[in-house]
């Protein structure tokens, strides 16, 4: 047994049994995640003592106060009524929705149902407490970054849909999808994220400039989807 199965299932004694079979990320089968770097972003996780999916936390809620955040704003329109739009984006799964060139899903961590998904399996609809591992090809290629964010909100009253970045991630934030139907019939969604990070660079050129092609291609695969 290597020190992290070790070291989880010491939690699981410790406990008291009230785990409730608690999922480490040493569970994680990495022969089924092709991406090398959301594999070495699971070991670094562990080595930084982080055991079980219950311990990650997204970085903001909500209602979290967004003073002192970057604001990026895209806006998208498809030709369809809101409805079938709205539904479109929740009713897929995120193996089929976060599949591009620039952009390739990697697994899932369901809180609610305390299981993991791999990229060779479907899911009905997306859900909220969902913790969705991608990894992100960029310059071509030549660079590969692993990232992951946690599914926060599906407001189906007011057709949002909020996700954020997983706290103790480089950049920090989260992102909201909110679709409003126009005067066409035709559905328009406003794509913001709320987003810092420690370095200049990053704010001001890196996370937008990627940014806004990942929701680029983000948005086109589900205009070819619909």
């Amino acid at each position: 047994m290597n020190a992290g199965k070790l070291l989880c299932f010491l939690l699981f004694l410790v406990s008291g049994f009230q785990i409730d079979a608690q999922i480490c990320l040493n569970d994680v089968e990495l022969d089924r995640i092709s991406q090398v770097k959301i594999r070495e972003y699971l070991k670094s996780e562990q080595e930084q003592g982080v055991l079980t999916f219950e311990e990650i936390k997204p970085s903001m809620q909500t209602n979290s106060d967004i003073k002192g955040y970057m604001v990026r704003e895209n806006i998208y329109q498809v030709k369809k009524g809101i409805d079938e739009v709205w539904s479109n984006y929740i009713n897929r799964s995120p193996n089929k929705s976060w599949n591009g060139k620039k952009v390739s899903f990697g697994f899932l961590f369901s809180k609610k149902e305390n299981r993991i998904v791999y990229s060779d399996e479907n899911l009905q609809k997306i859900d909220t407490g969902m913790v969705v591992y991608l990894n992100l090809r960029l310059v071509s290629g030549l660079v590969n970054v692993a990232t992951a964010f946690e599914i926060i909100n599906i407001d189906k009253n007011n057709k949002i849909i909020e996700f954020s970045y997983l706290s103790g991630n480089e950049s920090e934030g989260k992102q909201r999808l909110q679709f409003i139907q126009t005067r066409k019939g035709y559905t328009q969604i406003l794509h913001t994220s709320f987003y810092k990070s420690g370095t200049f660079l990053r704010n001001y050129l890196f996370y937008p400039y990627f940014h806004t092609r990942i929701t680029h291609e983000f948005h086109r695969n589900f205009k070819k989807l619909i």
